[in-house]
C-alpha cells in the first residue's frame, strides 16, 4: 500500500513540476501609453500613435529560454486592422533585416530570412524574471475618426517556423512553445475614438426658442 501511495504522490508531483514548466510567446504591440496585450486605448479622431512591434518570450519553471541563446533569426508577422477606419502606416524595420513581405491597406506583412540573406536577425533583451523581449520594428497606428479599431499581431501564416532561431528543438518557436506546454499568441491593440454627437437642426431650434421663451418672461418680469 505505502509503495502504490508514494508512485501517486511522484506522479502527481511529477505533473505539478510540468504544468508550471513552460515557454510563452507574445507578439504585441507597445506604445508609450502602455502594451497592447489584448487592450484598449481611448483615443482622440485621428490621433497618430508610434507603436515598437515585440516578441515577448516568457520563461517558467525549470524551462531554458531560447532568445537567450540565439538570435530570432527569421520571423513572418502579419498586423491586421480590424473595423472602423483605423489604419497603419510608416514601416520602420530596425536595420538588421527583414523586409515587406506584401502589404495591402488592411494587412501588413513583414519578414525575416536570416543569416544565409544577410540578415543577422533580433538580439533580445533580458527584462528580469524569465521574460525575454526581442524589438521586430515600428510603426505607426492612426485612430479611426469614430468607433473602434483593432490592430491584431499574429503568426504571418499560422504555421510552425515562421518564427526561429534555427536552434529549436524542431522546426519553430511555435512548436516548442506547444510542446512545453505553453502556447504562441497573437495580442491586439484597440484605438477607440468616442465622438460628442451632435444635436440635430431641429433640436437646435427647439433649444433655441426655449431659451428665447425664458429671456422675454425674465424681461416681463423685471419691469
Amino acid at each position: 500500500m505505502s509503495l502504490r501511495i508514494f508512485i501517486f504522490a511522484f506522479a502527481v508531483l511529477s505533473t505539478l513540476h510540468y504544468a508550471n514548466a513552460e515557454i510563452s510567446y507574445d507578439l504585441l504591440l507597445r506604445t508609450n501609453r502602455g502594451d497592447g496585450i489584448d487592450s484598449t486605448l481611448a483615443t482622440n479622431a485621428g490621433e497618430k500613435l508610434t507603436a515598437e512591434i515585440v516578441i515577448r518570450e516568457t520563461v517558467t519553471g525549470t524551462n531554458t529560454s531560447l532568445l537567450s541563446a540565439a538570435n530570432l533569426n527569421a520571423y513572418n508577422l502579419s498586423l491586421q486592422s480590424i473595423g472602423g477606419d483605423g489604419l497603419f502606416e510608416s514601416l520602420t524595420l530596425n536595420g538588421d533585416g527583414g523586409f515587406d513581405a506584401g502589404s495591402t491597406p488592411t494587412t501588413l506583412t513583414f519578414a525575416s530570412f536570416g543569416p544565409a540573406f544577410g540578415q543577422p536577425g533580433r538580439a533580445s533583451i533580458d527584462r528580469g524574471n524569465g521574460v525575454y523581449e526581442a524589438s521586430l520594428g515600428t510603426v505607426t497606428l492612426q485612430a479611426p475618426t469614430a468607433g473602434e479599431t483593432r490592430f491584431v499581431v499574429s503568426d504571418g501564416t499560422a504555421v510552425d517556423g515562421d518564427f526561429t532561431t534555427f536552434q529549436t528543438v524542431g522546426f519553430g518557436l511555435e512548436s516548442a512553445a506547444t510542446n512545453s506546454g505553453g502556447g504562441f499568441f497573437g495580442r491586439a491593440l484597440t484605438l477607440s475614438t468616442q465622438v460628442s454627437a451632435v444635436p440635430e437642426p431641429s433640436s437646435v431650434l427647439a433649444l433655441s426658442l426655449v431659451c428665447s421663451a425664458g429671456l422675454l418672461r425674465s424681461r416681463r418680469r423685471r419691469k
